[in-house]
């Protein structure tokens, strides 16, 4: 005890304590700035004291003391990258749980993968290799169970926390439905609900139908125009955010009019991927972080800042507007009156914008997705070609209601979602601080844990043939070789307290799309260079689409 003592004495004036972090290489700390400013031509000796103590789950802190001014040293680092990856590979708590040995050594594997887009597809073939557990960083776990959304995602009976909390280094965002601690979530979904549920999409159905309609005749004079070949992607997009603009701000962004995505759009989309990165940035220490944030762009960073200030500003019009029409807005101004617990909601305009950045992308991501993969099967594109013409006579026939209970168009966007699920890695919580059980094994305090929905739907032991678009799987008379699929897995919307919000909207919307696109358009072939166009993408957080050139033509009638 006397050397520590001693130790710690010497360090008084220069200290800089390292906590433990789950990655080699990653040094955090705080130095004295008060002494003599660093020379780089002076020899500075740099003395390291490791303090051990009795603690099987957490390694004890790292001390660096000298007379420099240089925060660390080269070889201090190296001392404690070694350190760390020893420790994680031989000491740490996940160290029995299955992966590659550099996934449990350090978080550099995963982090490279998410700079390269890929990290969705390599923890698949993790998975593939190691089974329906992976460990993909030193504290970090990965599922493709099914059990686990129950024992991760949904509410408990016992226990004070209710659910496990979203992992704070991964929602690093200001409060919404999304990232709020369980008490303002409660309070913030109170709230949103309103403008989410049944009576409400009842009310904005027209809205809806006015902007697919317009959507629909756009896709008509394009194809007219280029002899026949429509980038459906681009379409796509335009219709989405026109519709979530009218509902979110009550106005659109005139993308089906003028043919051409909004500056602020462009900026939502650019700033999807930034986020993604700084995200990653910010479990680095933060010399570190800043080093890095500095080599992003500075268009990027432009378009980030342009979207935040826009949607602030047709947030925040929007609300000194008011309105009787039936968008977002309209319901959660009139059920903040009535909640007290609301009453913040007017100075939280990044709510809001939430709302239109997740949304518009999701939604082109399922409809654009299952467009792809019905050209692919023209077998399947036949049959609900002509169910829905046949159930419909007239295009006016079609409504939410009525679609909601079409089986086969289900099945088709059910199949959809299951091999191009918009959000294919998401959802990381942890255990905090303490043990869970989480698909029959003990996961330790402080693990971050998530579900790899592409992995998941692609694995064998959870759906026969999963490679395959066969909609008559979801279908209630489905074939008997589909009886062992496991449909427990499906939640592409998350399951629990903190599902997406928005997914009866996104389901209304998919189905009204789809049904008037086979009842309107003959959809005849994908174009030579969109081949391969689920494979050919990155993702970002959100999937990153290239253009779907697609041959279509009016249908004749």
């Amino acid at each position: 005890m006397s050397g520590r003592t001693t130790d710690r004495r010497a360090c008084a004036r220069r200290r800089v304590i390292i906590p433990p972090a789950s990655g080699a290489g990653v040094c955090r700390g705080h130095v004295d700035q008060s002494s003599a400013p660093w020379h780089p031509h002076v020899n500075h000796r740099v003395r390291v004291s490791v303090l051990y103590k009795a603690c099987p789950a957490r390694p004890s802190p790292i001390f660096v003391s000298g007379h420099s001014d240089s925060l660390y040293t080269d070889g201090t680092c190296l001392v404690y990258a070694f350190y760390r990856v020893v420790y994680n590979v031989f000491f740490h708590p996940l160290r029995q749980y299955p992966g590659p040995w550099h996934r449990g050594a350090s978080r550099l594997p995963y982090t490279i993968s998410i700079f390269r887009g890929d990290v969705t597809f390599r923890v698949k073939a993790l998975h593939d290799k190691y089974g329906k557990v992976v460990r993909i960083t030193p504290d970090t776990l990965s599922y493709t169970d099914s059990q686990a959304w129950s024992d991760v995602y949904s509410l408990k009976k016992t226990g004070s926390s209710g659910n496990l909390p979203k992992d704070p280094k991964f929602y690093v965002a200001a409060p919404d439905t999304s990232t709020a601690n369980d008490a303002d979530h409660r309070r913030l979904r109170r709230v949103q609900a309103h403008a989410f549920s049944e009576k409400a999409l009842t009310m904005q159905e027209s809205f809806i139908q006015q902007h697919t309609d317009r959507y629909i005749k756009c896709l008509e004079r394009a194809a007219q125009e280029a002899d026949g070949v429509v980038d459906v992607v681009k379409w796509v997009n335009f219709l989405t955010t026109d519709l979530i603009g009218d509902l979110s701000f009550g106005e659109t962004f005139g993308g089906l009019a003028s043919g051409r995505l909004h500056p602020w759009l462009e900026s939502v989309f650019t700033t999807l991927k930034t986020f993604t990165f700084i995200r990653e940035f910010l479990r680095l220490p933060s010399w570190a972080t800043r080093l890095a944030v500095a080599c992003i762009p500075k268009h990027m960073l432009e378009h980030q800042r342009s979207a935040v200030a826009f949607g602030a500003d047709a947030a925040r019009a929007r609300i000194e507007r008011g309105s009787d029409k039936p968008d977002f807005m309209h319901y959660i101004l009139r059920h903040e009156k009535d909640d007290e617990k609301g009453r913040d909601l007017h100075g939280r305009h990044h709510i809001h914008r939430r709302r239109e950045r997740d949304y518009s992308p999701v939604a082109a991501t399922m409809i654009s997705g299952t467009v792809y993969l019905l050209l692919q099967h023209p077998d399947v594109l036949h049959r609900l070609v002509s169910v829905i013409r046949t159930d419909f006579p007239a295009i006016d026939d079609m409504n939410l209601v009525n679609l909601q209970q079409h089986e086969y168009l289900n099945a088709v966007i059910k199949e959809g979602l299951r091999l191009y699920p918009p959000a294919a890695d998401f959802l990381f919580r942890t255990s905090g601080g303490q043990s869970v059980v989480v698909a029959g094994r003990v996961v330790p305090p402080k693990t971050s844990l998530t579900m790899n929905l592409w992995a998941m739907y692609r694995d064998p032991t959870n759906f026969h043939r999963p490679l395959e678009f066969i909609p008559d799987r979801w279908l209630k008379d489905a074939p008997a070789e589909f009886d062992k699929d496991d449909r427990a897995c499906f939640k592409p919307f998350s399951v629990g307290p903190r599902d997406c919000i928005g997914k009866n909207l996104a389901y209304a919307e998919m189905r009204l799309i789809l049904a008037k696109m086979a009842w309107s358009l003959d959809l005849l072939s994908v174009e030579p260079d969109s081949q391969g166009w689920i494979e050919k993408q990155k993702i970002f957080g959100l999937w990153e689409k290239p253009p779907l050139n697609v041959k279509l033509a009016p249908r004749v009638r």
